[in-house]
């Protein structure tokens, strides 16, 4: 019975132990310190995240007002209602991972972020125009983007989907660009470098490719322009003329430094 006991004991009070560590012996600002460097490691120092409001609650919750990230020095979303808490199943692989979930414009993201630099987040359908880094490069657009962001050994890969495009300005030169009303795609960040592994834009004058990298803010980039030629008025069609690679089929570089 005595042993029973002293089972018991140990049962209901261990949880208690790790719980009062958890509110008591685990400073606020070394929990933040974690969460933001997990992010920021990914992008080999031009990826910097910074919470605000930051609070720890009971059963290792966590809640904060804000996280904002900035890609090369330039503010690039906000994420508000932040709220997630430290999944305890990557600690047998010496990991630290925290689930979360939170608000973008009126869109809803969620997430897995494994210390130093892993994890998983899901956007669904965010508003365009709450992502300031497109209006800090000249794009002013109306939309929603879906996306899947993997974040593996540094690097940034983005799955993602833009079924309503609607540019109302644009400081890239691409023809027919507010044409465009679908795009979706593969993009790769590594570094200060963003490559175009394959993205797809649809719109009523035709179909197209984009493809190439930017790197430190300067664009290396080609269009694979597939019109409808019955769609395009008689300047367009004398525009595109002198990148005609095959009947129907264009190549137009588009090249130049960023905003």
């Amino acid at each position: 019975m005595f042993k029973l006991r002293n089972i018991l004991y140990f049962i209901i009070g261990f949880p208690v132990f790790i719980i009062l560590v958890w509110l008591f012996a685990v400073p606020d600002n070394l929990i933040q310190y974690k969460i933001e460097a997990a992010i920021s490691n990914t992008g080999q120092g031009n990826v910097r995240a910074s919470l605000k409001g930051f609070t720890k609650g009971l059963f290792f919750t966590v809640h904060a007002d804000s996280l904002d990230l900035d890609f090369d020095k330039t503010p690039a979303l906000t994420i508000t209602n932040l709220a997630g808490c430290f999944n305890p199943r990557y600690l047998i692989k010496k990991q630290l991972a925290f689930s979360f979930k939170g608000k973008m414009g009126t869109g809803d993201i969620n997430g897995l972020l494994k210390y130093p630099a892993d994890g998983e987040i899901k956007i669904e359908k965010t508003e365009l125009n709450a992502i300031p880094y497109l209006t800090h490069i000249g794009i002013e657009t109306n939309g929603y983007i879906s996306a899947n962001i993997l974040l593996k050994n540094k690097s940034v890969q983005i799955t993602f989907r833009i079924p309503d495009l609607d540019i109302q300005k644009s400081a890239v030169i691409i023809p027919f660009i507010n044409s465009f009303r679908r795009v979706q795609g593969v993009l790769s960040v590594t570094g200060n470098a963003i490559r175009f592994d394959s993205v797809s834009l649809e719109g009523e004058k035709g179909y197209a490719r984009l493809k190439g990298d930017i790197k430190n803010r300067f664009m290396n980039l080609s269009l694979e322009l597939m019109p409808s030629m019955d769609k395009l008025n008689t300047i367009e069609s004398m525009l595109i003329g002198k990148y005609i690679v095959s009947p129907g089929y264009y190549v137009i570089p588009v090249k130049g430094p960023l905003l």
